[in-house]
Formats: C-alpha cells, sequence, structure tokens
C-alpha cells in the first residue's frame, strides 16, 4: 500500500537533464565563459501529498548544463556575471488528460556593478500519450515548462 501511494510522487520530481537547453549560436561575446550561477530559489520539491515541483538544485543543474553547452559558463577562475534565478510561480492543473503547466521565473544577472532583471514566464503541455499516469504526465510539463523558460532566458543575452 505504500509503494502504491509513494510510486507516483517518485516519478513526480523534475529532472535537469530534461529542462537542459542544448548548444545554439552564442552572438553575445560579453557573456562568453564569463557567468556563474550563484542561487536557485522559490523552487519546490516533490511531496506525495502535493502536486510534483520543480525543486531548486535541478534547476541549478540545468541552468548549469545549458550555459555551458551555449558557452557562457565560467570554466575557471572569478566569473564576470552572476545568475541568480529565482521560481515566483509554476502554476499546474489539478486535473486532466492534457497537463499544461505555466512557469514564472525571474533570472537576474549581476556584474560590473549592474544587475539586469530578466522576468521569463513560459507555458508547456504533455498529454495522455506522453505518459498515462497523470504525475508522470504533470513532471513532463512542469520539465518542458522550465526548458522553455531556460530556453527564452538564454535567448534574451543575444
Amino acid at each position: 500500500m505504500i509503494l502504491a501511494l509513494l510510486a507516483p510522487g517518485l516519478a513526480g520530481c523534475a529532472t535537469p537533464q530534461a529542462m537542459t537547453v542544448a548548444a545554439t549560436t552564442i552572438s553575445n561575446p560579453k557573456y562568453r565563459n564569463a557567468i556563474a550561477v550563484r542561487n536557485v530559489s522559490g523552487g519546490q520539491a516533490m511531496n506525495v501529498l502535493t502536486m510534483p515541483g520543480v525543486p531548486n538544485e535541478p534547476l541549478k543543474t540545468a541552468l548549469e548544463s545549458s550555459l555551458a553547452a551555449n558557452g557562457y559558463l565560467t570554466q575557471s577562475g572569478t566569473p564576470k556575471f552572476y545568475l541568480d534565478a529565482e521560481i515566483h510561480n509554476l502554476e499546474q492543473p489539478l486535473i486532466g488528460l492534457d497537463l499544461t503547466v505555466t512557469a514564472d521565473v525571474t533570472y537576474k544577472v549581476s556584474g560590473a556593478g549592474k544587475t539586469a532583471d530578466y522576468p521569463i514566464k513560459s507555458t508547456a503541455t504533455a498529454t495522455f500519450s506522453d505518459s498515462p499516469m497523470a504525475a508522470d504526465r504533470l513532471r513532463i510539463a512542469n520539465e518542458r515548462a522550465m526548458h522553455e523558460n531556460i530556453k527564452r532566458f538564454l535567448e534574451t543575452l543575444r
């Protein structure tokens, strides 16, 4: 009985691999090998009794992997810029066959005495064909929404 209750919960945590954005063409040399991810906040860990969330650590890992894949992550030494990300809201449906999640994240890039805020809102859907299990569909929708959010943030750096 306990295993049956925990099984959907274990499938509910977002994974960094699914949120990572693959390499694209960098057009802003200002940020090449110059950004370090300092802090990620506002995430929600998975709780069996609540809806699956996006914990801070997997999002931080996905951000670092995405920055690295796109040539923005600092490789060594002191970075020129620091990136902080705050999840303001992860709007999730309670039920449905097609589950659409909206992610609202603000990215702050600071360095050289300045701070730039990048509020990004993104939406993604997982359908019954992605998974017949609702908890798994919600995890997939969360990952897709955060992937799209990171992708849009990287596009603003160009």
